[in-house]
């Protein structure tokens, strides 16, 4: 009965439900087994007039049969007739592995793709679908009826979020995630250099001491108890005490002696970054925030998307409203220098969601994601980084710009120098007990220069050792990784590998299932090969998926269909429950006189 979908559908079944049949069936039953009582007796009448002693039968003996009547019978039926209209959601995950297989992927490939990063999210949608591409394929698909092409004209790091911005503005979806399959980065021992791996994507950035001298991290663990710090070692000139807090541990007198020509930068724990600039610290926020229903990290995109944001006057203070601020490259430099270079640091972010929509799986799982993209897009998706998510989800209301951000916390405040007086000297050294110490303290030599990329991608050897511009770092590593595109955004080099698998998450609650289809006309690969996307529909149609690979060129580059598909749907149950009770007493009654008589007199003449 899955099909009705309507209450007065399934009262028009309960109103067949004859439940005289019920009563009449009970009364029956009773009947029968009256009649089969009877006829037991009639048969033990008999058999005692057949068998015979000496020959006199048992019956002449006085051996009478006995029969049995229902002096009377009570029957009591209850029935619960129940109908309910429910829904439900119906899971479907189609994915051929072995078609793959035959098309030569490995199972790390399968395993990628097989993953559901947003399974507390989906259950919260009406429709989920997945699709994959191959990175360097610009294509045009069909959603819903609407066509979304990746543009030809952008990068990969830009055509991707724009894909994803079309999508949710032109075809009905209100959510779209992606996952980039990427080689693994390791035997990273670069210095004065930062690459990381930010969801699939080559991040490569110079670091804040690239080409400098010298530097000196010094963690501040307590202000309660003074202690004597000297950034050389050796000049009482670079010596200052810690002071109550960490804006008045240095003073403008004391930087010119301690620091010399180098640079100073202060974190405390709740994330604020400080630049000593002109004699005083300037503050710069490190608090990212985020356009309405989204977890994309951007700095230059207005934030104010929401259904009701007004706009936030000196947010962030100073800078054009309703933007993240330009110095966040910056901030993320001193936070990348203490990740690096203290292994004991305790970073955490916490995300967080505008109260629109309330304490749902669904803004959880957004609000976690803010938090996991701005740890990848800092630090690298795999970095020993926490993550949690703050309690605004709980109370509903509007939507607010300034509540959907993700924000940074240490476990300590830190002093950064640059340059000037430091040396690999300074005291207290990191193997001292006490609070402060410097975590981190390092010169410039010529074997180890501020300006060496040494790591390891994949395969390939990435190693530049030159005293050269950033720009030749950069073109070091487009050398080295040619089947990968290269975007400068945001102040920031990116790389992606061509042949690398990126997988969209389609979500949405404007449908109960989202179409996709793929458009060979409107589609470029730059190559003469057939397009690489291809999904199946859902599991009770995973046929399709077979009939389309089997119509499909031998040479395409990419033969793997995948979907995840969430529907609401709407059942009608009805159920009928019921238990009868009886009692009923039997008492023996002599046989009828008659019938005894008759069968003496068959039975005996008989003789």
């Amino acid at each position: 009965m899955s099909d009705l979908t309507k209450f007065s559908e399934g009262a028009s079944i309960l109103q067949q439900v004859d439940v005289s049949d019920i009563f009449k069936n009970l009364a029956l039953g009773i009947a029968e087994a009256q009649q089969k009582l009877d006829d037991n007796s009639i048969a033990q009448a008999i058999k005692l007039a057949e068998t015979q002693i000496n020959g006199v039968s048992l019956l002449e003996l006085g051996f009478a049969p006995v029969f049995y009547a229902f002096q009377y019978a009570d029957i009591s039926a209850s029935i619960n007739l129940k109908m309910a209209l429910k829904e439900a959601l119906e899971f479907g995950f189609g994915l051929d592995l072995q078609i793959a297989k035959n098309k030569g992927y490995s199972e790390d490939t399968h395993n990628f793709l097989s993953e559901d990063s947003y399974s507390e999210t989906t259950e919260e949608y009406k429709a989920s679908r997945q699709m994959n591409f191959r990175a360097n394929e610009k294509n045009s698909v069909k959603i819903n009826n609407k066509f979304v092409k990746q543009s030809e004209a952008l990068e990969a790091k830009s055509r991707i979020e724009k894909f994803k911005h079309d999508i949710i503005t032109q075809a009905s979806v209100e959510q779209v995630y992606e996952d980039i399959q990427s080689k693994k980065l390791t035997n990273n021992n670069s210095r004065g250099v930062d690459i990381w791996i930010d969801n699939g994507f080559i991040r490569l950035e110079e670091s804040l001491h690239y080409k400098k001298d010298a530097v000196g991290i010094l963690k501040i663990g307590s202000y309660s108890s003074p202690t004597a710090i000297d950034v050389n070692g050796t000049d009482p000139d670079g010596s200052f005490t810690i002071a109550t807090d960490l804006i008045t541990t240095l003073d403008a007198a004391d930087v010119a002696t301690v620091l010399g020509s180098g640079q100073l930068y202060g974190v405390s724990k709740d994330g604020k970054v400080y630049q000593f600039v002109s004699s005083a610290w300037t503050p710069i926020l490190s608090t990212i925030y985020f356009p309405y229903n989204s977890d994309e990290v951007t700095m230059t995109k207005d934030l104010k998307t929401g259904p009701n944001d007004n706009s936030v006057a000196g947010y962030p203070p100073g800078v054009v409203a309703n933007k993240n601020h330009s110095d966040h490259g910056l901030v993320h430099k001193v936070l990348r220098l203490i990740h690096n270079y203290d292994p004991e640091s305790t970073i955490t972010i916490t995300g967080m969601t505008d109260p629109k929509g309330g304490n749902n799986p669904k803004n959880q799982s957004l609000a976690k994601r803010r938090a996991e993209n701005l740890k990848s897009y800092i630090f690298g998706s795999t970095a020993p980084v926490n993550v949690k998510i703050d309690s605004v989800t709980n109370d509903p209301g509007n939507s607010n710009l300034e509540q959907r951000y993700a924000a940074i916390e240490l476990d300590s405040d830190y002093l950064i120098f640059i340059d000037g007086n430091v040396t690999e000297d300074a005291t207290p050294v990191k193997s001292s007990t006490g609070p402060n110490k410097f975590v981190y303290a390092d010169v410039k030599t010529t074997e180890n220069p501020f300006y060496k990329l040494d790591a390891k991608y994949g395969t390939a050897v990435l190693f530049y050792n030159e005293d050269e511009a950033f720009s030749e770092v950069v073109e070091h590593v487009s050398s080295k990784i040619e089947s990968h595109s290269y975007e400068f955004k945001d102040g920031q080099h990116y790389f992606l590998e061509d042949e690398s698998i990126v997988k969209f998450t389609l979500l949405t609650n404007l449908t109960e299932e989202i179409s996709i289809e793929h458009d060979d006309e409107n589609s470029s690969s730059g190559t003469e090969v057939s397009n690489s996307f291809l999904t199946s529909k859902t599991k009770n149609e995973k046929s399709v998926l077979n009939d389309l690979v089997s119509n499909r060129s031998q040479d395409s580059s990419f033969a793997l269909g995948a979907s995840v598909d969430f529907r609401m749907s709407r059942q009608f149950e009805m159920s009928m429950e019921g238990n009868a009770a009886m009692s009923a007493r039997l008492v023996a009654v002599p046989a009828p006189q008659d019938f005894v008589g008759f069968l003496r007199t068959v039975y005996v003449s008989g003789e």
